[in-house]
């Protein structure tokens, strides 16, 4: 594969950094929290911004729901735009410590039976549906009020967080 294009050069030939991003891979969390660092994330082959080559990058700490402490999530560096990649596990949103699973359960219990779970705690559960409430009005617009888990799950499929609080 060819080298990709040279990244144009800020000040003092410096290039550009980018905020950290977030490739979603197929790993079982269980195993990441039994392994630890010693876990074997997949290394993506290429850049998936300039097709550059990865390095790795160490790791960082992540909190997930379910487990005493948090996990050593693994990192890439592209060695040509300098972007860091953070894997994180196919199931979770970025910035949330619950599976996708895990909140739409609470919040079919919620709009169907009219309970909270009793296992998450009750602020979580509320934070979870007000932020639903104001994204399905807000991409779907008024006429899905009422409707909000045919909404998460339209949210969902086009690749937004349905529960994000941010529009």
């Amino acid at each position: 594969m060819p080298h990709p294009p040279p990244m144009p050069k800020k000040q003092g030939g410096i290039p550009p950094r980018a905020a950290s991003l977030i490739l979603f891979v197929d790993v079982r969390v269980k195993k990441i929290f039994r392994l630890g660092r010693n876990f074997p994330w997949p290394k993506p082959e290429r850049c998936p911004v300039c097709g550059g080559s990865l390095w790795g990058h160490g790791f960082c700490l992540a909190i997930f729901d379910g487990f005493p402490r948090a996990l050593w999530i693994r990192r890439y560096r592209c060695g040509h735009c300098q972007r860091v990649f953070r894997l994180r596990p196919q199931g979770y949103w970025s910035r949330f410590q619950a599976p996708i699973a895990t909140i739409r359960a609470a919040l079919a219990r919620r709009l169907q039976r009219g309970r909270w779970r009793p296992d998450l705690a009750r602020s979580r559960q509320g934070h979870w549906l007000r932020a639903l409430v104001r994204q399905v009005l807000a991409y779907l617009g008024q006429g899905w009020r009422g409707r909000w888990l045919e909404g998460f799950d339209l949210l969902w499929r086009k690749g937004k967080v349905p529960v994000c609080r941010s529009i």
